[in-house]
């Protein structure tokens, strides 16, 4: 079994410079993306949607959510000897943010402490990929991620969970913030993200 300081490291990866081929422990082929290609799809998807890329990118970001907390859990069965929701709440914590932060999506902190008297949970991410990426003054930088992680709380906490974005470094914050909870409590929120309303205040009225 492998510790969990050891899952996200260089040093845990296999390379078959031959066949250009990168392994994590749990023997999953990894694939790199690089900024030039995720800002090549998404001009391409700009470019044939319009403001449609966003739902796109968002809906693909919850198919992929979806099936990497599937994949996640076996990989953490497999070298830790426990699912990834049984961990504790820190360690799973910490998990996920490595997880991002090793493959570049940026650094991420989850706030769960309010939750179960609130029913909403907070996320951040400072240096976000996609940040880089996305030129639309009327949208967020991360549906892509909002999506993934809806779809990821959502497997592991056995509930359906939306995601908005309420801030962006694209509009001038200093980081990309989420809150998370039932989509009931969300239909409006977009709406009143655009219309002005800040993150603190959402937290209030949602």
């Amino acid at each position: 079994m492998l510790r969990e300081d050891d899952v996200f490291t260089e040093k845990s990866l296999t390379y078959d410079l031959r066949e250009g081929v990168i392994w994590n422990p749990a023997k999953t082929r990894l694939i790199l993306l690089s900024t030039d290609l995720l800002s090549g799809v998404y001009k391409a998807l700009y470019f044939e949607t319009g403001p449609g890329w966003k739902l796109i990118l968002q809906r693909c970001g919850e198919v992929w959510g979806g099936r990497l907390a599937k994949r996640l859990d076996q990989e953490c069965s497999m070298l830790l000897g426990t699912r990834l929701g049984d961990l504790p709440l820190e360690n799973f914590l910490r998990f996920i943010r490595d997880y991002f932060r090793f493959h570049g999506w940026g650094l991420l902190t989850i706030q769960v402490e309010q939750a179960r008297e609130s029913g909403i949970i907070e996320a951040e991410l400072v240096d976000s990929i996609f940040t880089d990426i996305v030129d639309d003054a009327e949208s967020m930088a991360d549906p892509m991620l909002a999506g993934l992680l809806s779809s990821l709380i959502g497997y592991l906490s056995g509930q359906e969970i939306g995601c908005v974005q309420t801030e962006c470094p694209t509009k001038g914050a200093a980081s990309s913030k989420f809150i998370l909870t039932s989509p009931t409590r969300l239909k409006y929120a977009e709406a009143e993200v655009k219309a002005g309303k800040k993150h603190q205040e959402l937290l209030t009225t949602i």
